[in-house]
């Protein structure tokens, strides 16, 4: 196995390109972002990858990045003409003291820290260079295999790799994305409440129906929202009125628009005691699930 290490691009001039919420100037690669800063952000991701040494590229602010840094355990290559240098040269610079420590080089400019874990594994798996690219657009970051060709292109499906926070509202988006990332990978606990005699007669779905019908005084608009026929909206109703033995709903038939139907007193005791118990078993599975599983969250 090749050793792969990376190239963090801190170079850039980022003085007035992003503020805080009192609207005072922030140093980008410093700048608050998912519980750290946008680079040490990038570090940890590396970190967790098995990805080492990590070389960070300074210019503007080198001595304070250097000192925000200092415990990170990375190596700095400083470019004194960072002003004259646009990404692919301040590229080219990093890589060529990167070849010095590594044979493949993960490169990340630093205003792209909003990339998924999945994609810095997919590049990894690649022999040599790879660019990842969702959607048509070629994001970051990028592997690059010293002595081998063109970097392939990678399909990937993250929108967080083509995100720069030095965009307009970019760091918002980047928190909006990684928290939508963490919702989608963080393990939790799912209840169903289901009623039942011979059969299934009331479930969560059958609750809503009654609650639409509640709001809107019609079956065929409650159905309409629940995106179920008509029918099927009876059918449910009928089935739970069987197994319980008393009326849900007082019909109303005829009329301009087709009669208009309202919940029985009974009917909406029924319902508060089922919605009561859905949230008592929500509070104590979340208490069974945080004791039984919280080495896995």
């Amino acid at each position: 196995m090749k050793k792969t290490g990376a190239l963090i691009i801190a170079s850039s001039d980022f003085r007035e390109e992003n503020r805080d919420n009192e609207e005072i100037p922030v140093f980008l690669p410093m700048h608050p972002l998912d519980g750290t800063t946008v680079i040490k952000r990038e570090i940890a991701a590396l970190r967790r990858a098995a990805v080492s040494p990590v070389l960070v590229l300074l210019g503007y602010q080198k001595e304070l990045l250097k000192n925000h840094l200092s415990h990170n355990k990375v190596m700095f290559v400083e470019d004194d003409r960072y002003e004259e240098h646009d990404l692919s040269a301040s590229v080219e610079l990093g890589l060529r003291e990167a070849g010095k420590h590594m044979e493949r080089a993960v490169v990340i400019p630093v205003e792209y820290p909003a990339f998924a874990k999945e994609t810095l594994e997919t590049l990894l798996r690649c022999p040599a260079g790879a660019v990842p690219v969702c959607q048509g657009r070629e994001g970051y970051p990028r592997l690059y295999a010293f002595g081998a060709q063109e970097p392939e292109r990678c399909p990937v499906e993250d929108p967080g790799c083509v995100l720069s926070v030095r965009t307009e509202d970019g760091i918002r988006q980047a928190e909006a994305y990684m928290q939508k990332q963490r919702d989608a990978n963080e393990l939790r606990c799912r209840n169903r409440l289901t009623l039942s005699k011979e059969e299934d007669f009331f479930d969560p779905e059958v609750y809503r129906l009654l609650r639409l019908i509640d709001e809107t005084g019609s079956i065929q608009a409650a159905a309409l929202k629940m995106d179920i026929s008509y029918t099927k909206g009876w059918k449910m109703v009928n089935r739970l009125e069987k197994e319980m033995g008393f009326l849900f709903l007082n019909r109303c038939n005829g009329g301009r628009n087709g009669g208009s139907s309202t919940i029985t007193g009974e009917g909406r005791i029924f319902m508060e005691r089922y919605h009561a118990m859905e949230e008592d078993m929500r509070r104590i599975s979340r208490r069974f699930f945080d004791t039984y599983f919280q080495d896995f969250q």
